[in-house]
């Protein structure tokens, strides 16, 4: 399935600014050995980081999520990865993963904390297993791929909630904007050293 003609400018903007391209995902294809070796201790790092992390082990103890099935999940994302292409098909399942994130309430900045542990684990093994130089390249092409993916995910949060005011209150867009800028300045407000 492809994604909605609306959502195309999300993709296209994330890939003009990450840079995020096919050449990234044949790189995964041709490292797949590694991945391979590596996805399974890659993942109970994860969780790992899931469990020790308060908040987010609070996504669990809540039912906002089952730690067996989000292994599974991520096992899966990784063998998906291995063989997609820079597809609209493949960047409407990962909308989808997104969505799945905020539905579970998953706040953005874990989601971008999560990331940075990623890449903390994978960068010593790419490159020990890849040597200096072609380690370094896979690491920043699987960095494109998580900073794309993480980018979507904000861009739903920032997508739904302007949707939720435009439906709740029956505002016109504009009027949306200007009220949030009114917000934004409140907040602008609060953070800023009195004086």
């Amino acid at each position: 399935m492809s994604i909605p003609a609306s959502y195309q400018p999300f993709v296209d903007d994330i890939h003009g600014m990450i840079g995020l391209c096919e050449g990234d995902f044949e790189l995964f294809r041709t490292h797949r050995e590694f991945f391979a070796r590596n996805s399974a201790a890659l993942i109970e790092a994860i969780a790992s980081v899931l469990m020790t992390h308060a908040p987010s082990r609070a996504t669990f103890e809540e039912g906002r999520g089952d730690l067996e099935s989000l292994k599974g999940k991520l096992a899966a994302w990784v063998g998906e990865l291995l063989g997609a292409h820079d597809t609209p098909e493949f960047w409407h399942r990962q909308f989808v993963i997104g969505i799945e994130h905020i539905v579970r309430r998953i706040p953005n900045r874990q989601m971008v904390g999560l990331a940075t542990k990623i890449r903390e684990v994978l960068l010593p093994l790419m490159l020990q297993e890849a040597g200096h130089e072609e380690g370094l390249r896979l690491y920043l092409a699987f960095q494109r791929m998580l900073d794309s993916v993480v980018a979507l995910t904000t861009t739903l949060v920032d997508e739904g909630q302007r949707r939720c005011l435009l439906e709740a209150t029956g505002f016109s867009p504009k009027l949306v904007e200007n009220l949030q800028a009114i917000v934004f300045e409140k907040i602008r407000a609060e953070l800023s050293p009195s004086g």
